[in-house]
């Protein structure tokens, strides 16, 4: 733990450097997001501080083992790392212009609902569902069956097919 302790207080000049490159970002980004109306133009900032991060990093990583490379690479963290952080407040600034856009309508949309239903009501202009009119059945069963007696619970239900003779005569009379 003192270990830690010594290496952020030897290192406490450079540490610093970095929640003032992030803020700077932070403050440059949302400068171009009032100035541009342009959705993209917001994160250029921040990719260029990525970009510039990646080629420094790599440059750095050839060099590693001297000092000069070591202070490129603490110089790659930093610039990756506001880079990051811009690229999120850009996210963030577009969530909350979208949310704000879609809670307008909303607002919109339920003054428009109340406009309209202060209105009279006209009955001749009431919505009707569509319906469709079902066609009965006009064919007849061509079984016969009777009603069961609940008085003598022996009897069987029986279920008799008619004759065609039979049931066009019946038909005929009913028509009739």
């Amino acid at each position: 733990m003192t270990g830690i302790i010594n290496l952020i207080s030897e290192y406490s000049s450079k540490l610093n450097i970095l929640p003032i490159i992030v803020v700077m970002n932070i403050i440059i980004t949302i400068l171009i997001h009032f100035l541009t109306k342009k959705k993209i133009t917001k994160y250029l900032p921040s990719f260029a501080m990525l970009i510039a991060a990646i080629v420094i990093f790599v440059y750095a990583l050839s060099i590693f083992t001297t000092s000069e490379g070591l202070n490129l690479s603490w110089i790659a963290v930093f610039l990756a790392s506001a880079g990051l952080v811009g690229i999120f407040v850009s996210l963030i600034i577009d969530l909350i212009k979208s949310i704000n856009k879609n809670s307008n309508v909303m607002v919109k949309n339920e003054n428009t609902v109340k406009k309209q239903s202060k209105r009279k009501s006209n009955p001749n202009r009431v919505a009707k569902k569509n319906r469709k009119v079902k066609e009965r059945n006009t064919d007849e069963s061509k079984f016969f069956t009777k009603k069961i007696d609940t008085k003598n619970i022996n009897n069987k239900v029986a279920a008799h097919k008619i004759n065609k003779e039979n049931y066009e005569l019946k038909n005929n009379k009913v028509d009739k």
